[in-house]
């Protein structure tokens, strides 16, 4: 009975923030035009940000997963930067050092702690924060990308193609994944939580 109410319990949460996935949508659509400020944008940089701090919350705790987490934190950091691509290029001379700066420091904790890490992995993989972890970045980085491919759009629009509906739907498809990212994230905290509270009882 209990995991059945935890269940519908989620499912209203999962709802309320697929909700509010739509009002950056709404607002940039009765602007009707894609700019790099817009809405949807400042939605995706604030989900990936506090992806990364939850992320990151997990290592306060003593658990045996800090490896796994901190390597996930700096891999959504890393698309956290590039999110901020503008603010990068306008006042720091551009985003892909600062990416390949913190890609070096998770190769560097995933090379020295690898063994650990999979057992790690291992564990997690049979949580429900991994699975919605793993269809969020296929979203992400498969969907979206074949989603948004400019053939597409010509394809359909034709002579009447217009780039802002093509830059705005898949902005909002990325910010979907974001927000399942985020789930996935606070999914995997309250797991590495709950085991941190074994391990100290």
């Amino acid at each position: 009975m209990n995991s059945l109410l935890t269940s519908f319990v989620r499912l209203i949460i999962y709802c309320v923030l697929m909700f509010l996935c739509t009002l950056p949508m709404e607002a940039d659509f009765k602007v009707g035009q894609a700019f790099e400020n817009n809405s949807i944008e400042f939605a995706q940089q604030s989900l990936l940000f506090i992806s990364v701090l939850v992320g990151f919350m997990a290592l306060a705790y003593k658990n045996n997963f800090k490896t796994f987490m901190s390597i996930l934190a700096l891999f959504i950091l890393m698309h956290l930067i590039r999110e901020f691509d503008a603010w990068f290029d306008k006042y720091l001379g551009g985003w892909f050092p600062f990416v390949l700066g913190v890609a070096a420091i998770l190769l560097t904790i995933l090379i020295k702690n690898f063994k650990l890490f999979l057992e790690q992995l291992k564990t997690l993989s049979h949580t429900l924060g991994f699975g919605i972890l793993l269809i969020s970045l296929a979203n992400l980085h498969v969907f979206t990308r074949i989603y948004g491919k400019p053939s597409n759009w010509d394809n359909i629009m034709g002579d009447n193609y217009l780039y802002s509906v093509e830059r705005i739907s898949e902005e909002a498809v990325e910010l979907i994944a974001y927000m399942m990212i985020l789930i996935a994230v606070v999914e995997l905290f309250i797991f590495v939580k709950k085991e941190s509270n074994n391990v100290a009882a």
